[in-house]
């Protein structure tokens, strides 16, 4: 098994034990089934946005927990009350996350928070604790959130101490600007902007193509449009994403047929096996995100049988799905689209420099702080550019040559590993190296060039 599908598994791993303790105490405490699905989404989306993140930021996260629980209950009954009005804000809101990226780390955490928060209004429109009371509607969700987050944060730190999880890298505490943004003079938008305009163009057709063709089912038209113009880096991962997600959902579907045909009242099977394809899709999850896309098909759809809703055919909530994923890509890829080479680029840049801080260190201490930060960069690349990766694998298929960012990724990797070995022969080289490919990120055609000439410095 190869290095970085092993450390996959191993946060898998620990995601799903987060989750597991989450709903233990939620199936024994309030056992319906969505205060159950709101802290699985929720232990899910911190397991993944918190990793590597220190205390102040972890404290950060909790403080913005709150906002959004609230946000997301207001928008929950807003669509259940006027639907319109409801869409519209949820456009507008989204498209506001997704602009707070620009603002620094604090509105890139948030944005990042804000993601399964904003999905949870779709799939669970009724809201955790609404059974129970108008107060219970509030304060439910919000204790959930805070729970999920303290279980997420003392399994993470405690892995952290067991050295399961690799200790958080302590980032510079100035930023400088992307080497992807625009000039100053460049009428270009920004690609945060072109993500936030794509996003509302997606969501817009979505929201009406649901309501008009699929009445009471419109949520899975507009979820899968969410995932595949939200989530996403870039115009690759974007369409990478759509693919798992409809190829994950079909799978999902047809798998749930099985323990349906078990019978409606025999609600014990649909539990353990909801909850199953939930773990599966877990563990599994940063190895492909189509077992996500399975497990939580799987889990939606017997929720539906759970909680008495109408559920359409299987074949119609594929149609949903794939029309959901096709309005989703179009703005992406045609309406000023984002190149996933420019996504990896501004990966990169973290990557080199704390490369060339590993090489310039002298002491001990200041060497293993360099290789933390060195770890979390190549793995915030390596998920910018796994959908050039799998092109790359496509290609080799047919002989073909990978796509040049897809390149950048791999003699990153290589650079990185000479500059963790710190080999003695290559050293003062492989420095003059780096800073040359440091100089080079803001023009694609000589980046290549610079990367290539490190990379085979570092194998020497």
């Amino acid at each position: 098994m190869q290095r970085g599908i092993r450390a996959k598994l191993v946060r898998g791993c620990v995601a799903l034990s987060a989750v597991s303790l989450i709903v233990a105490v939620l199936m024994a405490v309030d056992p319906e089934p969505a205060a159950v699905m709101l802290g699985i989404t929720l232990g899910s989306s911190l397991s993944r946005s918190q990793l590597g993140h220190h205390g102040r930021e972890r404290l950060q996260a909790l403080g913005l927990l709150p906002l959004l629980g609230m946000a997301t209950i207001g928008l929950g009954m807003l669509l259940q009350l006027q639907f319109v009005l409801g869409a519209a804000v949820y456009v507008l809101v989204l498209v506001g996350t997704v602009l707070l990226r620009q603002t620094g780390d604090l509105g890139r955490r948030f944005s990042s928070l804000a993601a399964t928060s904003f999905l949870a209004v779709l799939f669970l429109p009724g809201g955790a604790g609404r059974d129970h009371g108008p107060v219970l509607a509030v304060v439910e969700p919000l204790s959930i959130a805070v729970f999920a987050w303290l279980v997420v944060t003392a399994v993470q730190l405690l892995a952290q101490r067991l050295t399961v999880l690799p200790s958080p890298a302590r980032r510079p505490t100035v930023e400088t600007a992307s080497p992807t943004s625009p000039p100053s003079n460049s009428l270009r938008p920004s690609s945060t902007t072109r993500s936030a305009l794509q996003l509302g163009v997606g969501l817009t057709l979505a929201f009406v193509i649901a309501a008009a063709g699929f009445g009471d089912h419109w949520a899975w038209v507009v979820l899968s449009a969410v995932i595949v113009a939200y989530l996403p880096r870039g115009r690759a991962d974007a369409v990478s994403k759509g693919l798992h997600r409809l190829l994950g959902a079909a799978a999902g579907s047809v798998f749930a047929l099985l323990p349906l045909a078990t019978g409606p009242g025999d609600s014990t099977i649909l539990v353990i096996a909801a909850l199953s394809a939930i773990g599966i899709g877990l563990l599994l999850r940063e190895v492909s995100y189509a077992a996500w896309a399975f497990g939580v098909t799987v889990a939606l759809t017997l929720l539906d049988r759970l909680t008495g809703q109408p559920s359409p055919l299987i074949g119609m909530r594929l149609i949903e799905i794939a029309i959901g994923v096709t309005v989703g890509l179009l703005p992406v890829c045609l309406l000023l689209p984002v190149r996933t080479t420019d996504v990896v680029r501004s990966r990169l840049r973290p990557v080199l420099a704390a490369v060339a801080e590993r090489l310039a260190a002298a002491d001990p201490s200041a060497q293993a702080a360099a290789q933390r930060r060195i770890e979390a960069d190549l793995r915030e690349l390596d998920q910018a550019g796994a959908s050039l990766q799998e092109a790359a694998r496509a290609l080799a298929i047919v002989r073909r040559p990978p796509p040049e960012g897809a390149q950048w990724v791999r003699n990153a990797h290589t650079i990185a590993t000479a500059a963790i070995d710190s080999t003695p022969s290559a050293g003062d080289e492989l420095s003059q190296a780096v800073r040359d490919a440091r100089r080079a990120l803001r023009d694609p055609a000589a980046l290549g060039s610079a990367l290539s000439v490190a990379s085979r410095l570092a194998q020497r």
